[in-house]
Order: structure tokens, then sequence, then C-alpha cells
């Protein structure tokens, strides 16, 4: 076993203590929904895709206004999926719910260090799809909801429920919300702990449209960001 698999198994005596999150009363008209396979799609639809088991309690749609999402952004030039306080708004599945069906060729991938989680997009009009850890044995993919196409007459927060925590808004443009949390609360990280395991021992990491299955290792070369490069894209 890995190191990360090593850690996520000893982090497995923590899901006891996280097996009783409360469900924010918000979601709970959600909790039961049947999980929905839906369609993933670029903004120019060169680059298709399917995701699988989408429904709230499949997931964790966030919103995240740290620095590196909207450095992200930016390198992309699309600002345009970032919220007025500059959030993004992600839906944290598991890669074996996801699949490219058409325009792989368009798959790009960055990393703003060489340590950096990967960001994948459609290189065809720069359309953000995804985050994953480096190692492809982490059952984890948050997918940028602009890559989700609902189907029609159905709404994003429909599909996925609402969202349930809005997270780093110390980097957040101007005035956060209200709701916002000003790093991730102790609470959320061990919900993401409890997610992590669970998939790690249904073997969700994979199959993964983003590392291939044999070598385990980025289907794309990913461009890595000089520090410079990385810094003009932060927030001032």
């Amino acid at each position: 076993m890995d190191s990360v698999a090593s850690r996520l198994a000893l982090a497995i005596h923590h899901v006891r203590a996280v097996s009783g999150l409360m469900v924010p009363a918000a979601c709970l008209r959600y909790t039961r929904r049947m999980a929905t396979r839906v369609d993933l799609r670029c903004q120019c639809g060169a680059l298709r895709g399917v995701a699988t088991d989408i429904a709230p309690d499949q997931g964790m749609h966030i919103v995240c206004y740290c620095d590196d999402c909207q450095a992200f952004a930016r390198f992309l030039g699309r600002d345009d999926v970032l919220d007025a306080s500059g959030g993004t708004a992600i839906f944290q599945t598991r890669p074996a719910h996801l699949g490219i069906t058409d325009g792989g060729e368009h798959l790009r991938c960055m990393r703003l260090s060489d340590k950096g989680m990967l960001r994948w997009y459609a290189g065809c009009c720069r359309t953000p799809i995804a985050n994953t850890m480096s190692s492809a044995r982490v059952p984890f993919a948050g997918v940028i909801t602009s890559f989700i196409a609902p189907p029609e007459g159905a709404s994003k927060e429909k599909l996925l429920g609402p969202v349930i925590a809005k997270l780093m808004a110390k980097f957040a443009l101007g005035q956060p919300p209200v709701d916002a949390h000003t790093t991730t609360p102790v609470s959320f990280g061990l919900r993401i702990v409890k997610f992590l395991v669970v998939g790690l021992v249904q073997g969700k990491a994979s199959p993964s449209p983003f590392f291939d299955a044999h070598t385990r290792t980025p289907v794309v070369t990913p461009q890595v960001l000089s520090p410079a490069e990385r810094n003009a894209l932060r927030p001032t």
C-alpha cells in the first residue's frame, strides 16, 4: 500500500467520529434522491463525458474561494466560472463515476506547482473540468460544476443538492458570503476523510478518465507553472 493509501487507512479510526455528522437541514429533502446519470460537456461541446451516481448523498457540493482555484480560473482566462467573490462551485465525487466519451484529445492538465493538485481542463475552449490528487490511488475528483450539463429543465441544485460548505473565504474578493468559512473547518475535513476512506474501501479510484489504468500515470503530461507564473495569477 502506498503512502497515500496508508495515511487513509490510518484515518479509518476517525470514521466513527464522523459517521454521525449531521446533514444541514437544507439538504434533508435531497438525501434520498435516486442517483442520476448526467452529461458532462465543455463550453464548445468538443469534449463530452458522462457522470454516474450523481446525487447529493453521493458527493459534496461546495464553493471554494482559495487562491489556487482562483489562479486556475485565471490561467484558463475563465473568470466567468468564478462567482462575484471569486468562488468556484465544485461537486466532489469519485473518479470511477466519471468518463470521457468524446473529444478526449482535447483533455489537458496543469499544476500550479510541482506538488500541486492536478487541474484538468478542455484545451479546445479552456473549460475547467476537475481537480484530482497526483496519485491515481486516491478516490477523489472535484468536478467544476460548469462542466456538468443537467438534464433539460433540471437545475444544478436539484441535481447536486444545495451547497453544503463555502470554504477558504480568507481569499475571497471583497466581502465574502456571511455563511462562508474563513478556512476549512475541522468538521468538513473529517467529512472528507470519511469520503476518502469509503471510496478507498469501495475501489472508487478507478477506472479514471484522468489516469492510465496500467501505469497509473496521468493520461496527459501536466504543465507545471513556475513560481513567477503562479504568483502572477493569484488574487491581489
